[in-house]
């Protein structure tokens, strides 16, 4: 039997923080796929943030957290908050075999009062981690409804194998970028 979705309640909080700060974020990983309608289990809430690494750690001082720095293909910093139930990704990250891979937050809609990130951004990066089947789900959300030319645009200046870069380039929408 797996474990139910975690609380929204330590999401709303945090979201509720880095808004107050003005910080851009969005919720990505499962928590997108769950806001999207494409199923599966929520782990953690993941959100991600281009914010500046030292502000952040400002913004959570006082709060109970893991801080989590690179490791293996990910080349960027995480917090976890309430016991790891909401994940802060800070300049998600990927080393790649061309480089560093900068998967940048782009919001694209809105759930329950947070802002979702782009499904371009959220395919790239489980394409990265060879999660194939989140991918897929994502990818098939895009050929049915569409992709964010600029999204696509964006993700395609990094060095993508290229492979991911042709998926990307094959979505409806993905040659305008």
């Amino acid at each position: 039997m797996s474990a139910p979705t975690p609380p929204i309640e330590p999401l709303l909080e945090v979201a509720a923080i880095l808004r107050l700060a003005g910080v851009r974020f969005a919720l990505g990983g499962s928590g997108l796929l769950h806001a999207l309608g494409l199923g599966g289990r929520v782990g953690d809430w993941d959100l991600t943030t281009d914010a500046d690494l030292s502000m952040i750690y400002r913004i959570f001082e006082s709060a109970p957290q893991e801080r989590c720095g690179p490791s293996g293909v990910h080349a960027d910093t995480k917090l976890r908050l309430f016991s790891g139930m909401v994940e802060l990704i800070v300049g998600m990250t990927f080393q790649t075999p061309a480089g560093l891979c900068r998967v940048p937050t782009l919001p694209a809609g809105e759930w329950r009062g947070i802002p979702l990130a782009s499904p371009e951004a959220w395919a790239v990066a489980y394409s990265l981690l060879g999660r194939e089947e989140k991918a897929g789900l994502l990818f098939d959300h895009m050929r049915a409804r569409g992709a964010d030319p600029a999204a696509v645009a964006r993700l395609l200046r990094e060095p993508l194998p290229a492979a991911l870069a042709e998926r990307l380039r094959v979505l409806p929408g993905g040659r305008a970028a």
